[in-house]
Parts: C-alpha cells; sequence; structure tokens
C-alpha cells in the first residue's frame, strides 16, 4: 500500500458512516479520493469540463451510497466506476468535442517560476503523447501512471482480469515509448 492509499479500515468505517447518513464521514471520503478522481478526469476530457464531471461523480456516489457493497468492490473502484461512467455519458453527449485543453496547471505554493514552466512544458509534451495513445491504453496509463492505481485496482475500475490489463500496460508502454522518441523526449522518460 502506497503512502498515499488510505487505511481500508478506515475506509471502510467512513463509508459505513456516511451510509448511515453521516455527511461528514461523506466528506472525508470526498476529501481522500477527490484529487485522484479529478486527475483522471482531467486527462480524459476538456480541462473546462473537469469540475463540473468531478462534482457530479461525488453528487452520483452521495446519492447512490447505500447500494455500495463491500463484497463486491473497493469503494474506490466503485468510485472510480462511477467516474467511468460520467466519461462515457459525457463523450456521448459531446462527440464533436476531440480536442483538450493541454495546459496542466500547477497551484502549488513551492514552486518557482522556472520550475512550474518546465513542469507545464513537459506536461504538455506527456499530456499531447498520451492522447495520441488508444483509448484503451490511454485509460490505463492515466490510472497507473498518473494515478498511482495497482493493477488489480485498475482491473477492478475496468471490469477486466488482472492478466489483460498488464498487457494493456506493456502495449501501452511500448507505444508511448514510439510516440516520445519520435519528439526526442524518450530519454527524459524512459
Amino acid at each position: 500500500m502506497s503512502a498515499s492509499t488510505p487505511n481500508p479500515f478506515d475506509v471502510d468505517a467512513l463509508v459505513f458512516a456516511a451510509q448511515e447518513g453521516d455527511k461528514e464521514a461523506f466528506g472525508k471520503l470526498y476529501d481522500l479520493y477527490f484529487e485522484s478522481i479529478y486527475k483522471y478526469i482531467f486527462f480524459r476530457v476538456p480541462a473546462s469540463e473537469a469540475d463540473d464531471l468531478c462534482e457530479l461523480v461525488f453528487i452520483k456516489a452521495w446519492m447512490n451510497l447505500e447500494k455500495y457493497e463491500k463484497r463486491d468492490v473497493q469503494f474506490s473502484a466503485w468510485l472510480f466506476r462511477i467516474a467511468h461512467n460520467a466519461i462515457i455519458d459525457f463523450r456521448r453527449q459531446h462527440r464533436s468535442l476531440a480536442s483538450m485543453d493541454e495546459r496542466l496547471e500547477d497551484k502549488s505554493e513551492n514552486n518557482a517560476p522556472k520550475a512550474t514552466t518546465e513542469k507545464n512544458m513537459m506536461s504538455k509534451e506527456v499530456r499531447a503523447a498520451v492522447d495520441q495513445l488508444k483509448e484503451p491504453y490511454k485509460q490505463v496509463v492515466t490510472l497507473k501512471f498518473l494515478i498511482g492505481l495497482s493493477n488489480p485496482e485498475i482491473a477492478e475500475i475496468l471490469g477486466e482480469r488482472e492478466g489483460n490489463i498488464r498487457v494493456l500496460q506493456f502495449r501501452a508502454l511500448k507505444e508511448l515509448k514510439t510516440i516520445l522518441a519520435e519528439k526526442g523526449l524518450e530519454k527524459e522518460f524512459l
């Protein structure tokens, strides 16, 4: 379990309390998962839509919390599944919107202007390269490397076998390496 991964027992207790109507417990769940859900959405839709979709995900989660049962899936996977479905619904409604805003805003106070500029330039290049990947590859790269989920968690979210996730990940990285090499950036990333 990574340092950023919440203790599953704490999450289970918060989920149970939230299912009993404890809004503060749901607020803590929101705080735990907001950044990961937002990143997942941000890299899949136009940046201008990420805030609204993220809000929608948590509203749907609150409204359907009584349907969640731990025996079926982990809470994080359930939440990512809601986000995944919201993205699909958004894309169906906005099929003509294919381009994504390539700015990746960094709001932390500790970054110097030079470092922020360099990160933004690299983020733009990496995002452009990830955008060139086929959809299942893009999804696996986003969940694995940008959000930091494990292969079992990704398999749960996507409804795939863990072996299939490893194959998708291998193929995605191979394709991404080729794209980055064409841009002359492979040494910085791989």
